[in-house]
């Protein structure tokens, strides 16, 4: 066998490479592979992203010339996309507010909180979603005294 050297070498790294543990990390596991079709979380955010941001980027066009339904319609497009992207939420819980949908804001401000709750708005949404909480509770008092005979 002396003029094989390398086969006796080649069995013996393949038998020690076996006894050696293997280079993870305890506790981690590699990443699942991409599914096929993009259907798993990383291809969607990845495949989706550019679309969301720029359906935010038109709401907030919309915002801008107070076309309300507007904006709202392509912030929802933005948040079915990418559910967890925060932003859409934050802006469709300004546009109902603009239009008076009160509990339609507070519930689009608390999906913000839900999704990015240490976010550099959260404490101001946190105030919006008081404020509301109580201008609701004020209307519909107002609402209960109005009915009664």
């Amino acid at each position: 066998m002396a003029g094989r050297p390398g086969t006796a070498r080649a069995q013996s790294s393949s038998q020690d490479s076996s006894s050696k543990p293997s280079r993870q990390t305890k506790g981690t596991e590699p990443a699942p592979p991409a599914a096929a079709d993009g259907s798993d979380d990383v291809s969607r955010r990845i495949n989706n992203s550019a679309p969301a941001q720029h359906d935010v980027e038109v709401g907030q066009y919309y915002m801008k010339k107070e076309k309300y339904d507007a904006a709202i319609d392509r912030f929802k497009e933005a948040t079915k996309l990418l559910p967890n992207y925060a932003l859409p939420y934050r802006l469709m819980g300004e546009a109902y507010e603009k239009k008076k949908f009160l509990p339609e804001a507070q519930a689009a401000y608390k999906k913000f909180l839900d999704v990015a709750p240490k976010d550099k708005d959260a404490d101001e949404v946190r105030k919006r979603v008081e404020r509301l909480q109580a201008e609701i509770q004020e209307e519909d008092r107002r609402r209960a005294a109005a009915t009664k005979p």
